[in-house]
């Protein structure tokens, strides 16, 4: 298993390279993770297990390298102990007709470390908190949203994960819903702990120590 794990992650650093920035759309930024023979489910997460790589055929890719923040930055590491300078990450998601799949796959991380990752509504910037809530599908009406009736993972997207011994992996999602045109999430943010579940801290997983930018959809 440690040998298919390396092999996805090699290419994972050859793309991202020290780039900080998006990109959209290619496929063959995705490839990488149709190749992983088992994936991170949330525990308890009523999602099947992703697509077959034949099926897998993404319309929008995200790619960076986590630096501190400069104007411009997309890609941002708030918290350098726990995300290092220099660690990627790529986001691909797949709209269908049935739902969304969304696939993440990390690199250069702490080993052997969890960290919760969800998808928000807004863009990265210098401050970790204006990438907004978690992208729900049905909205709660109380913020911030800590029922489990709305914050649990098949009504956001939740992609948690623990490193292995070389700072890699691999978390999946799939939704029987879709990202409405114009209204899609727009970040990924990578926190500090596992996301808990109970009512009163549902959804939340400790400080946000990084951020993804997600294009405009």
């Amino acid at each position: 298993m440690i040998k298919r794990v390396l092999a996805l992650t090699v290419p994972l650093f050859m793309i991202t390279g020290c780039t900080n920035s998006v990109q959209v759309g290619p496929t063959d930024r995705a490839s990488m993770l149709t190749s992983a023979s088992s994936w991170t489910l949330y525990q308890g997460s009523p999602s099947p297990a992703p697509s077959s790589s034949s099926a897998w055929a993404p319309d929008l890719v995200a790619s960076g390298t986590f630096l501190p923040f400069k104007p411009g930055s997309t890609a941002i590491t708030y918290e350098p102990k726990a995300v290092p300078p220099g660690a990627t990450a790529t986001v691909a998601v797949a709209h269908a007709a049935k739902g969304t799949e969304v696939r993440l796959a990390v690199e250069g991380l702490i080993p052997r470390r969890t960290y919760g990752a969800h998808l928000h509504t807004e863009p990265c910037t210098a401050l970790p908190d204006q990438a907004g809530p978690h992208y729900q599908h049905q909205k709660d009406p109380k913020t911030p949203s800590v029922d489990p009736s709305y914050a649990n993972p098949r009504n956001e997207v939740w992609l948690d994960f623990t490193v292995d011994g070389y700072g890699t992996a691999t978390a999946a999602a799939t939704q029987s819903w879709i990202f409405p045109a114009g209204q899609a999430a727009r970040s990924l943010i990578l926190h500090a702990e596992q996301t808990k579940i109970a009512a009163g801290v549902a959804g939340t997983a400790g400080p946000r120590v990084a951020c993804l930018t997600l294009p405009q959809r």
